[in-house]
């Protein structure tokens, strides 16, 4: 699905929820401001992290560390 106008303005500590009908572009506007697709006109930028958390796990073939961490440093 195309996305149209759309503005998102969030500060430290907010918590989104993207909710709709199933093939509505939920999932292409999360994974454009994650940077994961293309932005075809307009931008997205994040200052800081995101968590993203999908309704069905992904689980990597590898520590409970490892899936915890992707890859970054523990602290």
């Amino acid at each position: 699905p195309i996305l149209y106008d759309i503005n998102v303005d969030m500060k430290r500590g907010d918590f989104l929820a993207v909710v709709g009908q199933v093939g509505c572009g939920k999932t292409s506007l999360l994974y454009s401001i994650m940077e994961e697709t293309g932005v075809m006109k307009g931008n997205a930028s994040v200052i800081g992290s995101i968590a993203y958390v999908e309704q069905e796990p992904f689980i990597f073939s590898q520590s409970v560390k490892e899936n915890i961490t992707f890859g970054k440093p523990f602290e």
